[in-house]
């Protein structure tokens, strides 16, 4: 049995009457392309230059990750690795990361919903 709506019959929305958009297919080697890539003139944009800006601590300038990595604690030289590690569930309900070396980080992270770590915070 359908559910009964109280407010009477329900309005259908109104379709609009628009082309589908054309896909647009760029070829790798391709003048089209190669022109697309070299364009640059969006850097000259008001907007682009805020966003800049804000995430360069006033620089309007983009820099290097290596150069912004002093600001930012998530970016890091792409020259130094990444230790591996893997997640274990420990008997006190949280989970540590276990590096590939056997060494455990002693920061305890709840496991989230989607699947995501989170260290706890007291």
């Amino acid at each position: 049995m359908a559910p009964i709506w109280p407010f009477g019959k329900k309005k259908q929305p109104d379709m609009l009457d628009e082309p589908e958009p054309e896909t647009v297919i760029y070829r790798k080697g391709s003048g089209e392309a190669m022109q697309v890539l070299e364009d640059n003139s969006h850097r000259e944009s008001v907007d682009y230059k805020a966003a800049v800006s804000l995430f360069g601590n006033g620089d309007t300038t983009v820099k290097r990750a290596e150069e912004q990595s002093q600001y930012y604690e998530g970016l890091v030289d792409s020259a130094t690795p990444v230790p591996e590690f893997s997640w274990v569930h420990h008997t006190d309900g949280y989970h540590y990361k276990q590096f590939t070396d056997g060494a455990f980080d002693s920061v305890p992270h709840r496991k989230n919903q989607d699947g995501t770590y989170s260290p706890y915070q007291a």
